[in-house]
């Protein structure tokens, strides 16, 4: 409604003004004019024709003349009535187009509108992103900070450990010292009585070597023995055979004289020769098994030395490799302990080296971040101070446009101010202008946001972020000096 404020407002100044000159241009006739009726005298006056002919073109002149006029009049109306209609046409065409002109541009508002709600509505998810990558940075400074502290625990707990594993390794070493003590003194109780058990197994082996030296002797004499008793038999053969041929050819000298007597006596010498070799025989077989035993108890008794001696052999050998053994498992547990105690130590080094290396890293990013939020801080300091600046700059140019589009009322006085609220678009353009605080006085008022509208498009500042919080919706004292 505002819009076509002024267009109405010239079109009546216009009606009023055209109605004006009509009736300063209207010369009313002064026959029309009318007058007090006055008494009728009653004059008889003798005229002649020509004065009464003279009266009558007099009249009809007149008449004519108020026709005329009468005629001009309507012509004069008729032509303001065109010139109104013309004017009224003017004004509506004028009227529509400001319609038009006022649709388009309220499209383009809304359009701008609808801009700048996408605008915001980016702004308002770019804000969104930057609060949740706020939010993860925090969180991740947390899980930091987190492992700072696991990472200062487990330092703490291997310190710990390290000094219990040290105490550990003293009493280790202490005990070892105690148990090598012992094992040196049982091991030297354990030579003692092996080089007991030598020298009784040396004094045992000697009985042993003189025992087989005369079981050897003894077993010479038996196979001489047995030697002789074979030379005795075969000697004792050959006799018999010699008897035997003796008495053969005797048997054949003495064949005529009694061959079933040889014969007898031959059989009974044969008899008697296999009853003796069967008898010798049988000696000889009781002397083998005899012998035979005898070298069984013999060999029984030397596997029994030497198993004993094998026995206590594998004993000493096994004494000594259990000695070697309990020496080299003692001596790898040492390297063991050493090498785990090395391990130990290495790994506390690269644990003690890597924690010192994360408080570093830790410090140097809490550094890097300190510095990081102190430039931020320095660089939002310095924003907000510029958009103060920027901002009382802003402020200043609108008040002056404003002041310069401002038309001081007739009724207004000095010392009047009013608040007014403005609605802008991005390019500055004025969407809405309205007096919340009143001066109370209306015309100052409507004056002020008349001022406001015509100052469009109002200098704001090109900073979009700074435009949206302080100029997009704000409002001034409007004080003209």
């Amino acid at each position: 409604m505002w819009k076509f404020r002024t267009s109405l407002a010239l079109a009546l100044a216009l009606h009023i003004a055209i109605l004006l000159m009509f009736g300063f241009s209207f010369t009313p006739d002064p026959d029309m004019v009318k007058v007090e009726p006055v008494p009728e005298i009653v004059e008889a006056t003798v005229l002649d024709d020509t004065q009464i002919q003279a009266e009558a073109d007099r009249l009809k002149q007149a008449e004519e003349d108020k026709r005329q006029a009468e005629i001009e009049h309507q012509q004069q109306l008729e032509n303001a009535r065109k010139s109104e209609q013309q004017l009224l046409e003017q004004a509506k065409k004028q009227r529509l187009q400001e319609e038009k002109k006022a649709q388009e541009a309220a499209e383009k508002l809304k359009q701008q509108a609808l801009e700048e709600q996408k605008k915001r509505e980016q702004l308002e998810i770019s804000r969104r992103e930057e609060e949740r990558k706020l939010q993860e940075a925090r969180e991740k400074r947390l899980q930091e900070e987190k492992k700072v502290q696991a990472a200062a625990e487990k330092q703490k707990q291997l310190e710990a450990e390290k000094r219990a594993q040290e105490k550990k390794q003293q009493e280790l070493k202490a005990a070892e010292a105690k148990e090598k003590a012992e094992k040196e003194k049982q091991i030297a109780a354990e030579k003692a009585k092996a080089e007991q058990q030598k020298k009784a197994l040396e004094q045992k082996t000697k009985t042993e070597a003189e025992k087989q030296a005369a079981i050897a002797a003894e077993k010479a004499k038996a196979a001489e023995a047995k030697a002789k008793a074979e030379k005795d038999q075969q000697l004792a053969a050959a006799k018999i055979k010699q008897d035997a041929a003796q008495k053969l050819e005797m048997e054949r000298k003495a064949k005529a004289e009694a061959e079933k007597q040889a014969a007898l006596a031959a059989e009974k010498t044969k008899q008697a020769a296999e009853a003796k070799a069967k008898a010798e025989k049988d000696k000889q077989l009781a002397a083998e098994k005899a012998e035979k035993e005898r070298q069984a108890k013999l060999e029984a008794e030397k596997a029994e030395k030497e198993k004993q001696a094998a026995e206590a052999a594998a004993k000493a050998k096994a004494a000594a490799e259990a000695k070697a053994k309990a020496e080299a498992e003692a001596k790898a547990k040492a390297e063991a302990d050493a090498k785990a105690k090395a391990e130990k130590e290495r790994l506390a080094a690269e644990a003690a080296a890597k924690a010192k290396a994360e408080q570093e890293k830790q410090a140097a990013e809490a550094a890097a971040a300190a510095k990081a939020e102190q430039e931020r801080q320095a660089a939002a300091a310095a924003k907000a101070e510029s958009d103060k600046q920027a901002s009382l700059a802003a402020q200043q140019a609108i008040m002056r446009k404003v002041e310069g589009a401002w038309t001081r009322p007739m009724t207004a006085t000095a010392g009047l101010k009013c608040t007014i609220q403005v609605k802008l678009l991005a390019s500055g353009e004025v969407m809405e202008a309205v007096v919340v605080s009143s001066s109370g006085d209306a015309i100052f008022d409507r004056s002020a946001e008349n001022a406001v509208r015509k100052a469009s498009p109002l200098p704001v500042p090109q900073d979009r972020e700074l435009f949206n919080q302080k100029f997009r919706v704000f409002a001034f004292v409007f004080k003209p000096e």
